[in-house]
């Protein structure tokens, strides 16, 4: 993947960027599937993302991890939705 392409995939699934980084709403996170020469890794857990030049930057909230951005194959984005629920309980 091309960093153009992880932009725009990262528009497509609504993390807004700031001044060059990317973060998501509160309560949402995202993992990254990255890949190397067939060895595979999710890096869950998500909260802000940069992207300088060729290289991506992860943080989640234990870790910070720093990998290429043609190794990124898949973005996933977690977390709570309340709209469209119906609250628990009989007649609410």
């Amino acid at each position: 993947m091309t960093a153009a392409e992880l932009e725009h995939l990262l528009a497509a699934i609504d993390v807004t960027a700031k001044d060059g980084a990317y973060s998501v709403a509160e309560g949402k996170s995202l993992t990254l599937h990255v890949a190397h020469q067939g060895a595979s890794l999710a890096v869950s857990r998500v909260e802000h993302l940069k992207i300088e030049k060729s290289l991506v930057v992860a943080r989640s909230p234990k870790s910070v991890v720093a990998f290429h951005v043609s190794e990124v194959f898949a973005v996933a984005r977690e977390g709570t939705s309340t709209e469209g629920r119906r609250p628990a309980g009989f007649g609410v």
